[in-house]
């Protein structure tokens, strides 16, 4: 198992959010803040239908855990829990499969659903990508399943194109999804982002600890 105590102290902060890793306990608050409500329930946003799942006193919990226990640099799943001045909001993550190789990662996220329409899906997503460019990142992907405005404006207003389209079924049934992609060229970051203890991170996803990251902010 990969040692991965500098996550802990690994920060990002935007104008009103701070994004950093949940511990034991603060994974428990996240779980009940996803039992209060992600979405309607008519509406799946989700490629795999998680919040159908029955909660166990340990789902939440265990599935990112399970993620941490399996980490390695060329394959993660970075899940970071975002908080604003109202206390844990939701959930910005990352996912990569051949880091090394490609340097490309894919966002997910999600918010409560008493915080949502407020704009921090934005920033939440900015303070990651900004994260992916810091650790070497060439490319950034998502997916927005039909019904899923909020995602697809969010990758629309941070500069990602649309790439594509394929089929899911989290709940049996086909949806199409729209594929999105960015490339760091095209960046810049709408919100500053601040990245704190970064260096101990690095070597995590394959990156010497020593480096030099400017962002780029629109002015």
């Amino acid at each position: 198992m990969t040692e991965l105590a500098p996550l802990f102290d690994l920060r990002l902060r935007t104008p009103r959010l701070e994004l950093r890793l949940p511990t034991h306990d603060e994974l428990v608050e996240l779980r009940e803040l996803a039992r209060a409500g992600v979405h309607p329930p008519e509406l799946m946003p989700f490629f795999y239908a998680w919040t159908d799942e029955p909660y166990s006193e340990e789902w939440v919990v265990a599935f990112h855990e399970a993620a941490r226990s399996a980490w390695s640099p060329d394959r993660w799943n970075l899940m970071l829990g975002a908080w604003s001045e109202e206390g844990l909001i939701g959930s910005q993550g990352a996912e990569a499969a051949r880091w090394l190789e490609t340097r490309t990662a894919e966002t997910g996220s999600w918010l409560g659903r008493r915080f949502q329409g407020r704009g921090y899906g934005t920033e939440m997503r900015a303070a990651m990508v900004e994260l992916l460019w810091a650790l070497g990142g060439e490319a950034v992907t998502s997916g927005a399943l039909e019904g899923n405005e909020a995602s697809a404006r969010v990758s629309e207003k941070l500069g990602y194109r649309v790439v594509g389209t394929a089929e899911a079924a989290p709940r049996g049934t086909p949806v199409t999804s729209t594929l999105f992609r960015l490339e760091r060229g095209d960046w810049q970051a709408p919100v500053p982002v601040e990245i704190e203890n970064l260096g101990p991170v690095r070597p995590l996803f394959g990156r010497p600890e020593r480096g030099v990251y400017r962002p780029r902010i629109v002015s």
